[in-house]
């Protein structure tokens, strides 16, 4: 079996990926007719980032970039690759984003109803528990010591249940912002 050579010529090197995000960036905040400045308060960063970030000199941090593009209400995709100068382009982005959204918000609600079957669940066993263990006349040694692991576990539970539900509700105020 031969090995070829590839000579310099012959390697393919990979096209860079177009970047809009400087003049999307300065097309959206102009377009919603805000200053640097009241950009920058939306998103909670200072005016100076914004003016860096529009003349290309930085770029927003996937923190910052995600805080951006929801306030102007594109995907961090789109305001990264998407010339938004294009309507279409602009009028596709935003109703990815829409989409997006609400595929977003339908899975929060599926996480927030599992979590409150899974708390009902969790009641049903306790009261089946309390009720069995109350009907016990007599019972044995190994019965108590399972009894005394599932109040442990039950703790164990509604602890985890509670900051399941916590951290819902901050995800829940994240969506709305």
């Amino acid at each position: 079996m031969e090995i070829e050579e590839v000579t310099p010529s012959e390697v393919r090197t990979p096209t860079a990926l177009p970047n809009f995000i400087a003049s999307n960036i300065r097309l959206l905040r102009k377009r919603l007719g805000w200053s640097q400045s009241e950009l920058a308060d939306r998103v909670n960063l200072n005016r100076g980032n914004i003016a860096s970030y529009e003349s290309g000199s930085a770029e927003p941090s996937i923190c910052k970039l995600l805080r951006i593009s929801n306030v102007f209400h594109v995907t961090t995709r789109d305001i990264t690759r998407l010339d938004l100068r294009d309507k279409d382009q602009l009028l596709l982005a935003k109703r990815t984003h829409a989409a997006e959204a609400r595929k977003e918000n339908e899975r929060f609600l599926a996480f927030r109803d599992r979590a409150d079957e899974l708390g009902e669940l969790v009641s049903s066993s306790r009261k089946l528990f309390d009720y069995k263990r109350s009907h016990l006349e007599n019972p044995c040694k190994e019965a108590e010591i399972f009894a005394v692991q599932y109040q442990q576990l039950y703790e164990v539970t509604q602890q985890l249940m509670k900051e399941h539900q916590e951290l819902l509700g901050s995800l829940g105020c994240q969506c709305k912002q």
